[in-house]
Formats: structure tokens, sequence, C-alpha cells
């Protein structure tokens, strides 16, 4: 036990040991070479040593930091050709910061929590060096949305001066202007503007505000307009508004359900229907029609509009299995033959493929099969097992072709690993497996110069 104790403390007292220039050259080779580490140990030097006259300073010196960490980018053809921002070590670092301003936030420190933010957008803006990439954009796009809600937070917050929600305001409004939202387009700026400005300002104000940017008004700013105008008693100018833009689901969709929940079961019918007629059917509206035509008891209206389901929702067969349920069984072979017919009008090959094996239907299957292009390779690997076994040998022959095209010219390493894959996978098959063994001894013998295909075929026999 004794020496188990010796062992768990001997590193820190080797530690202390150490000469003082021999530790300080290691942990700066560290962390030049591992942004997480330097990003921990800035946090660490600041809260051990620097001393910051207010917390706000010390919030923002980390968030200044977070843009100090580079990277190798790879540039054309994969090789490391430029140096940037390490954004993952931004967006981490500045999450981390966020869950500390929570906890200010849960005091009622509004002014830091928003000053720390805006810091962090105007520092993105003057230190944009263009290296970010789609990965970025996403990831940057997420941390706005948690700026979103946080900074709505403050601007409900009746302790937080009105005075300085409006100079929120006025800020977030030139960082609309900002070339980095811009450039990337990863975020919109004036969406976040309104969604703090309906927030943060008295009813008659904030719609005031809002009719300013109505020339440009997107589907979310025509949800705030609803809302504002109900909330300031204006109800038939919702109505009005709503109507007039029945192409826009921000609105249509949330007005929908409301007069389904509120029992108002033709208004909610007549609203989806003639939205559908604008705008084209969408899986939500036919699911919205359906959920208040079964409400209502209208089978014939549910039949229709389970059909559409049907066809619409590929790759899911619930909306089929629904309809046949309902559908009396006299005459289900009609509508059977309808569904077949527009999917055939449509070349719905692989939603017709799945319906085929649902209904058992193994004929028709096997010459859709045989008569697709494309898909056919992926149709057999996903549908010969269900197949009666005459249908086999053909079915296994065209696999074997495709497989032998797929490698007959040189690929990437992870290619060869892809085709070993699915090598194993064909010779799982009913009947594959001499196939692929008659396929891999042809491979050894013909493609001898390939050395990294037959490395990734040596498992097969």
């Amino acid at each position: 036990m004794e020496s188990k104790n010796k062992i768990a403390f001997m590193p820190e007292k080797l530690l202390e040991q150490a000469p003082t220039d021999e530790l300080r050259e290691f942990v700066q080779k560290q962390a030049r070479c591992n942004d997480a580490f330097a990003c921990e140990l800035n946090d660490w030097l600041c809260e051990r040593f620097a001393k910051f006259p207010s917390l706000e300073e010390k919030f923002a010196n980390r968030v200044e930091r977070l843009f100090d960490h580079m990277e190798e980018k790879k540039g054309w053809y994969g090789h490391y050709d430029d140096y940037g921002i390490n954004w993952a070590v931004v967006v981490d670092g500045m999450r981390d910061v966020l869950d500390a301003l929570r906890r200010e936030l849960e005091k009622g420190n509004a002014r830091l929590v928003v000053r720390i933010i805006l810091k962090f957008i105007h520092t993105l803006q003057e230190r944009n060096d263009e290296t970010m990439c789609d990965d970025d954009y996403v990831d940057l796009a997420d941390l706005h949305e948690e700026f979103a809600e946080m900074l709505e937070a403050c601007a409900k917050l009746e302790s937080w001066s009105l005075r300085e929600k409006r100079e929120l305001l006025e800020k977030l409004r030139q960082a609309s202007g900002y070339s980095v939202y811009k450039e990337y387009d990863f975020y919109s700026m004036d969406s976040l503007y309104v969604d703090v400005l309906v927030t943060a300002l008295p009813l008659e104000e904030a719609y005031t505000e809002l009719m300013k940017q109505e020339s440009s008004m997107g589907e979310r700013l025509l949800s705030h307009k609803v809302n504002l105008l109900r909330k300031l008693g204006r109800e038939e100018e919702a109505q009005q508004t709503i109507r007039a833009n029945l192409k826009c689901n921000e609105i249509v969709f949330p007005e929908i359900e409301r007069l389904r929940d509120a029992g108002k079961l033709p208004e909610a019918r007549d609203l989806v229907e003639r939205q559908m007629s604008i705008r084209g059917k969408s899986v939500q509206s036919l699911e919205l029609l359906l959920d208040i035509v079964k409400r209502q008891g209208d089978t014939p209206a549910v039949i229709e509009t389970l059909y559409q389901l049907a066809l619409f929702v590929q790759y899911d067969l619930s909306y089929y299995r629904n309809l046949k349920k309902v559908v009396p069984s006299a005459d289900w072979a009609k509508m059977y033959d309808r569904i077949l017919r527009q999917l055939n009008k449509e070349n719905g090959g692989s939603h017709l493929a799945s319906i085929y094996a649902e209904e058992k239907d193994y004929n028709r299957l096997y010459k859709l099969i045989i008569q697709t292009r494309f898909e056919r390779f992926s149709l057999i690997m996903e549908y010969l097992p269900i197949l009666p076994e005459k249908y086999h040998p053909e079915l296994l022959q065209y696999g074997i072709r495709h497989l032998k095209r797929w490698i007959s010219t040189a690929a990437p390493r992870k290619e060869y690993v892809r085709f070993a894959r699915t090598l194993k996978e064909f010779s799982r098959l009913p009947g594959g497996a001499p196939y692929v063994t008659e396929l891999v001894a042809h491979i050894r013998t013909t493609y001898t110069r390939r050395p990294a295909l037959l490395e990734e075929l040596r498992d097969l026999h």
C-alpha cells in the first residue's frame, strides 16, 4: 500500500525538482503543437496570474485569445499549403465561455453576457482570415443559435434597462452589415436582430420597427408580424397577413394547427387545401389534412389523402399499409393498380420495388430489377434474398458483371476497401459464394500489379 502511494506522488515530486527553464521549454513546445492544450494553458495562466480590472475584461481576453490558435490548412489535392485560424478551438472555447456566461445570466448580469457575445461577433469580423470550410460554417452557425437564445433571454429580463436593450439592437443592426456574414452566409444577423427586437421592445414599438423591415420580409419575419398583431389584439390584420402569404409555411401551418385544435375543422381544412393549391402538396400539408379529415370522419377523403402520402413518402410503407387497411378489400386491386400506374409514370423505381416486395409480387419485382439500369445492382443486393430461387442465377450473373466492371480500372485504396466489403456482402446472398470465389480467383491472376487490391481481398476465398 505504501509503495503505491509513493508511485502515485512521484510525478508531482519530480515536477517540483525540474529546472524551471526546461519545464518552461517543455510547456511551450506542447502549446505550439497542441491547440487544445494551448487554449487550456492560456485559461489557466489567466486564472492564476493575470490581474484584470473586471470580469468583463477577463472574458474579453479569453475570447481574443481563442482566435490566436492557428493550424495548417489543406489546399488542392489534399496537401497542406496554408495556415489559418483553428476554428474548432474557436467554437469549443467560446462554448466554454458561454457556459460561464449562463451562470452570470442566472445572477441577472445581462450586461456582461451581451458585451462578451458582441465582443466575439466583432472579433470574428476583425480576424476573419478566409480559411473557413463547410464544417466550420455549420459549427459557427450552431454557436450563433446559442447566442440568439442567450440574447433573447437577456432581452426578456425586466431588470435590464430599455435603454441598454435599444443599444443591443443598434449593435446587432451594425453587425448585420459585417462582411464575414455576407461572404460565408452561415448565419443571418438580420434574423437575429429581429428575434431580439420582438422580445426587447414594447409591443407597439417592436411592431413599428418590424414594419421597417417589411420590404425584405422573409418567413421568420412574417411569423413575428402575425404574433405581434395577435398580442396587440389586431386579429383581423393577423388573418389578412396569413391569407396574403399562403406560400409561407412558417405562418400557415401554425394557423392550421390552431384552427384544428380549437375544433374549427372546416376552416382548418379549407386553409390547408388552399395552401396546397398554391404551393403544392407536401408531406407536412398532407399529414395535417389527414389528421383533419380523420377527425371529421370523412372516409373517402382519408383514403385519398393516404393514397397521396403513399406516393410521396418513399422508403417507408406505413402510409401504404394504412391505406390497405382502410380501402375495402373488394376495391384494393383497383387501388393497387392506380398506385402502380402513377409510380411507373413518375419513374419511382425503388419505391415500386419496395411495394412489389411488400405484396410478394415477385414477377413484377424481377422484371423491374432487370429493366432498371442505374440502380440494378443495389436492387439485386436488397431483394434477391426474398425472390424465388428460379430468379437467382440470372440476377447473380448480372451482379458479377457489375462487380467486374467496377474493378476493371485502377482506384484509390479506399475504393478497394469498399469493393472488398461489397464482395463479402454479395457472397452472403443465396448462391452468391461460388460466384465470388470465381471472381476473386480471376482478380488474383489478372491484377497482379495491384498489391493494394490484392491485400484487401486477402480474407476472401
